[in-house]
């Protein structure tokens, strides 16, 4: 009898039971490296993406961490909310902090990529927060009502095709912003961002009504900026439509008085698979 290997992937995908309003749901993560490690390294994708954002990440951090990447509601693995209200930050908080007990770790470090960086910013400028070190992925304290209603209107465009090719190239002529990627990670993000609905369709792989209500106001945090009290370093796509110069430079100068990595000709948002993203990250995490 032929003897055939199986390989092991060097992940685990997990569930985690939660309540909302209509009753249980699961939320989906991937864990990477040895299940036992104390060190825990959490990491939030943004709005309108999922967890395996963060595989390169993950794979290059797994020697030292057990890595946490999760798909918030309504993205990814994880369940549709029947009421589109519960899709919001207080509560997405709530369902991070139980991330974190289930973890069975004193204290994690984070790495937040937009939205997953403003609910890291929510988290640790609260008193004994358990974020020992916090990475922020082209987000800051302060961003603009237009630049709000351009990541909405963007995440709004969840329209559905008939081929995976002609989805694949929307996703890549619509976030053009994204990156450096090499082809191979182009790709990897192109089909990372997509799902097949029962009737044989392509879309992306989120609910459409998470932008249920946003606010598209000016969104001022520099208050929890100023309370936050844990070294931070901020990686910035210098051309990005959410984080601006000025805003840069005064997380410079303020509160934790962030440590920054430009990356001139990214926009919003960097893709965190290049060898210099990681090096980055992971030269500040393990400092």
């Amino acid at each position: 009898m032929e003897n055939k290997s199986v390989t092991t992937p060097p992940f685990r995908d997990r569930y985690l039971p939660f309540v909302a309003n209509s009753g249980f749901h699961n939320l989906c993560y991937r864990e990477w490296g040895d299940g036992d490690n104390p060190k825990v390294l959490i990491c939030v994708h943004g709005l309108s993406r999922n967890r395996l954002d963060f595989d390169t990440l993950a794979a290059a951090l797994a020697d030292e961490y057990r890595v946490l990447a999760i798909d918030m509601p309504g993205r990814g693995g994880s369940d549709w909310l029947p009421d589109p209200a519960d899709y919001n930050y207080p509560y997405f908080q709530s369902l991070l902090a139980s991330l974190i007990a289930v973890s069975g770790a004193s204290s994690v470090d984070w790495v937040g990529t937009s939205m997953g960086g403003i609910l890291g910013m929510c988290l640790a400028s609260l008193p004994r927060t358990p974020i020992r070190r916090l990475v922020l992925n082209d987000i800051g304290p302060f961003i603009s009502g237009a630049s709000r209603a351009a990541n909405t209107n963007r995440a709004a465009a969840a329209a559905v095709y008939a081929s995976e090719q002609e989805a694949i190239e929307l996703v890549l002529e619509t976030r053009k912003s994204f990156g450096p990627f090499t082809p191979e990670a182009a790709m990897k993000f192109a089909r990372d961002s997509l799902m097949r609905s029962a009737d044989g369709q392509w879309r992306l792989h989120y609910d459409p009504r998470i932008i249920y209500g946003r606010d598209t106001s000016d969104a001022d945090m520099w208050a929890q900026w100023d309370r936050i009290n844990i070294p931070v370093l901020t990686i910035w796509g210098v051309d990005s439509i959410l984080l601006s110069a000025d805003t840069v430079e005064r997380m410079r100068a303020t509160g934790p008085r962030s440590a920054v990595y430009a990356m001139p000709g990214i926009g919003h948002c960097p893709g965190l698979t290049s060898a210099d993203e990681i090096a980055q990250v992971r030269s500040f995490l393990l400092t």
